[in-house]
């Protein structure tokens, strides 16, 4: 289900990808706009803008999508700097977006209460756990792509949140954050099925080192 999704999803992108390549944009170039958008998404919910949030955001996951389509496209000139890139730069636009939602809720939403901060760091520590423990698992030699909240499902939430408004962020915040631990967990449980195979035997010794 989710394959057929992101396949369904990045499908239109494709001759978009086909024409950057022709033009001679590079995956980074993609990426740093992405991560530009992001930053101004971030800006404008601080300020209390959400449709231009919504924009900008927008445009940052349609160059999330792009940069992949075009890193495969054009291996030959993406390599593992690309790749680390790629992982700031989402990390950093994860940040500065929820960070500017923050903001945002205090000093033009209903404001902030013990409950929502609560939720708010939830998503904010899941969204980076979900990463983190992918990148865990293949650095120990284990592919680690199950899952559903992954970067895009979780920007389509923060996209579904500045469409609602600022009453209706907690709801959201809450989706983000059950999507975003769950995949953790559901990551957590893969290794831990792979660690136990004794065609990964080696990955402990990597552990303890």
């Amino acid at each position: 289900m989710q394959g057929s999704f992101k396949h369904s999803v990045r499908r239109p992108l494709q001759p978009v990808a086909r024409g950057l390549r022709a033009l001679r944009v590079r995956p980074n170039h993609v990426t740093l706009a992405g991560l530009v958008a992001s930053l101004l998404a971030g800006y404008f919910l601080a300020r209390g803008h959400l449709s231009i949030a919504l924009i900008w955001l927008l445009v940052s996951l349609l160059c999330d999508m792009l940069d992949g389509d075009l890193a495969r496209l054009d291996a030959r000139r993406t390599g593992p700097l690309g790749a680390f890139f790629d992982s700031c730069a989402d990390r950093i636009s994860e940040a500065w977006v929820l960070g500017g939602l923050l903001i945002g809720q205090a000093y033009h939403g209903p404001g902030l209460n013990w409950v929502w901060l609560t939720v708010w760091v939830l998503a904010l520590s899941g969204s980076f756990m979900v990463s983190y423990a992918r990148a865990r698992a293949e650095g120990l030699g284990i592919g680690c792509t199950v899952g559903f909240a992954e970067r895009p499902e979780r920007m389509i939430v923060l996209l579904a949140l500045l469409i609602a408004g600022w009453r209706a962020s907690i709801w959201f915040l809450a989706a983000l954050a059950f999507m975003s631990w769950l995949t953790v967990g559901q990551r957590v449980a893969h290794v831990a099925r792979a660690t136990r195979s004794g065609s990964d035997a080696t990955c402990r010794e990597r552990a303890a080192g």
